[in-house]
């Protein structure tokens, strides 16, 4: 079999192990770039073979030509008599090990440094190209729910990065010669191999990263077999040099090369296919102006503590069974539920009574969402001012959207901070990396919410207990001029990762739990309603603690056990009472006519309030779980139906599962 014939079978064999499959990034599944990375890969191999094809046909005829010409110098030469002399030896081509010092041997090349340089600027250039910039854009542009700034807050310092590594792999690389260059070439293409297939194929599907602990202790033999297949990888450069070296010298260009082309033609195609309202602008935000702030008269507030569940508050009453005395006024529903199991869409659909079956475009849903309903614009039209302190990706598309009902919509353009880049640059990593070294490159979504310049002024609003816990000690809530005012706080709550002590101040990871996070979260609101009260503002105010979903157990797997919601609520007129339990089965669709009744709206259309539900009624109740694809599962829908105690799970029903297309 000949050389380029050999090559051209291994890079066949190579691109479709690195495109036969699609993968799902960490933070969500990338499936787009699979599709248009297959079709440019075939194109380009297919430009390569042909070209070899034909390169073929040439060498052909010129040889040929050639043998014809030496037959005829032959045929002349015995004309003539004269004899040919004799080839002179080559003095160097047969030099070994022996008759050279081993440095010699090491470092001998007759290669110029120009022909050293174009494979290592294209290693160099591939490496860098592929691990943070096509890496960081892709995890980005795939998960812009995630993430609350524009591309082009990151970009300039991640190209920075960039050209900066490959301009220095470049001169390292070119600088080196003879078999070290071969060895260090040969290493880092078995590298960019070997991660773009990792990152492409060999990734299990670890879930979102929500900031619950992986269970790596479980993955154990799946990264032995998967550093295995590293290495063999690794191993293909220089099984190629040692039995190819023509091939190997055509490898160490074309790779790289076609690597590079293929990505950008799917960072075109993504850029080109993502819808423009999908796509963060920088236009606005929501931040945190007058989060300190009551009315001097009607408060309207719901304070959301994430992931709040029942068996949450249960464990902090077994652990302290007085731990909610203090709660003047509250009443304790233990019997409420979320239309849905995740903040998207939950958060929406409380605040807009929209509902979401996931058939279109998350950010399409939630700009109708927030345009159509008319619940908030209700409140404004009654006399409420309305701030909300949320996060754009789970709650609302773009801080635009809400310019009509948040008076904390603010104009200018949103900045992070310098960790941005080494964050994204470790989610990179952490996607490309083999399974044995990624629990070292983990992080959580909830970190990226936090890389936005709380510097700014007014800054903006990032999920941060601990934050908002300073920022309430340290400003105190005050009384502003408005007579009437609703009020929304999304905090972490219960949510991992758990970083939180049970006063609600920041400790190492590790050294909380569920437990004590939840018992922090309340401290927290502890403290907003004893400040309340220092107002003389606590009595007239309607206070709604809950959540937007409870702790499911996976975002993969049925549903095993109940989620029960979280909810106390004090009406305004109360005061002086001890905390009340009520078992009425009530949900998060409850939550409008409540808060319609504290403004003094008519609430027929949004049905009874969370008083006016009996406790001996029948409800039925719904909750959509929505199940992300894994490698043998399609993304799904399951439709929950709910009868009488949401706490006992016999009385949970699964009634429809529908495949998310």
């Amino acid at each position: 079999m000949s050389k380029k014939l050999k090559l051209t079978l291994l890079l066949c064999v190579a691109f479709f192990l690195a495109f036969s499959q699609t993968v799902h990034a960490y933070i969500d599944p990338a499936t787009t770039t699979y599709l248009i990375q297959i079709v440019s890969a075939l194109v380009i191999t297919l430009g390569v073979t042909v070209g070899v094809f034909f390169g073929r046909i040439r060498m052909f005829f010129l040889n040929i030509r050639v043998r014809m010409a030496e037959l005829k110098i032959k045929l002349f030469s015995k004309k003539s008599g004269r004899a040919q002399p004799a080839p002179e030896h080559d003095s160097t081509a047969m030099v070994s090990i022996q008759s050279v010092g081993k440095w010699d041997y090491l470092w001998a090349d007759n290669r110029t440094f120009a022909q050293r340089l174009l494979p290592s600027a294209l290693l160099g250039a591939c490496f860098f190209f592929t691990f943070v910039i096509f890496g960081v854009y892709e995890l980005y542009i795939t998960n812009l729910s995630a993430f609350a700034f524009p591309f082009s807050a990151i970009f300039p310092g991640v190209a920075l990065v960039a050209v900066a590594g490959a301009i220095l792999f470049t001169a390292l690389l070119s600088l080196l010669r003879g078999r070290l260059f071969d060895l260090a070439a040969s290493l880092l293409l078995g590298f960019v191999l070997a991660g773009y297939a990792q990152g492409n194929l060999f990734n299990l599907s670890l879930g979102e990263l929500t900031g619950d602990a992986i269970p790596w202790d479980l993955y154990q033999s799946e990264a032995l077999v998967n550093l295995l297949i590293w290495t063999t990888i690794i191993s293909l450069p220089f099984i190629v040099k040692f039995f190819w070296k023509r091939a190997w010298s055509f490898m160490i260009t074309l790779i790289p090369a076609i690597l590079i082309v293929v990505q950008i033609i799917s960072i075109i195609f993504l850029n080109v296919t993502v819808p423009a309202h999908n796509k963060r602008s920088s236009g606005s935000y929501l931040s945190t102006k007058g989060i300190y702030e009551v009315a001097d008269g009607n408060n309207i507030i719901v304070i959301v503590l994430d992931r709040l569940d029942n068996r949450y508050i249960d464990s902090v009453l077994r652990d302290e069974p007085e731990f909610f005395d203090g709660m003047d006024g509250f009443t304790r529903f233990t019997n409420n539920t979320s239309l849905y199991s995740q903040t998207f869409p939950s958060v929406t659909n409380m605040l807009t009574g929209d509902r979401h079956y996931f058939e279109k475009n998350y950010a399409t849903y939630m700009k109708e969402a927030w345009a159509s309903s008319t619940f908030i614009p209700g409140l404004r039209e009654q006399g409420f001012a309305s701030t909300f302190y949320m996060e754009a990706g789970y709650t609302y598309a773009e801080a635009g959207d809400l310019k009509h009902i948040a008076d904390n919509v603010e104009i200018g353009s949103i900045k992070v901070q310098d960790t941005a880049i080494p964050n994204f640059i470790s989610l990179s990593t952490f996607r490309y990396a083999p399974l044995a070294l990624k629990p070292f490159f983990w992080t959580s979504t909830d970190a990226f919410g936090k890389l936005l310049d709380v510097k700014m002024d007014p800054p903006p609003y990032i999920t941060d207990d601990i934050a908002f816990h300073q920022g309430l000690k340290q400003t105190r809530l005050t009384k502003i001029d408005t007579t009437q005012r609703f009020t929304y706080i999304h905090l972490l709550g219960s949510h991992a990762p758990y970083n939180m002590d049970e006063h609600g101040w920041e400790v190492e990871s590790g050294q909380s739990s569920v437990l004590l996070q939840t018992k922090g979260s309340f401290r927290i609101v502890f403290e907003y309603l004893e400040q309340l009260k220092s107002l003389g503002q606590y009595e007239d105010a309607t206070i709604i603690i809950t959540s937007d979903h409870g702790a499911r157990k996976s975002d993969t797997q049925p549903l095993d056990t109940a989620i029960v919601t979280g909810l106390f609520v004090k009406p305004v007129g109360k005061l002086g009472t001890s905390l009340e339990s009520n078992n009425a089965p009530v949900s998060a669709d409850n939550l409008r006519a409540t808060v319609y009744q504290a403004a003094g709206l008519d609430y027929a259309a949004y049905g009874p309030t969370y008083f006016e539900v009996p406790e001996e009624a029948n409800v039925i109740r719904f909750l959509y779980h929505r199940l992300y694809k894994t490698d043998s599962d399609p993304a799904r829908l399951l439709t929950y139906q709910i009868d009488r105690d949401a706490n006992d799970f016999l009385n949970w029903r699964l009634i429809e599962e529908v495949i998310i297309q």
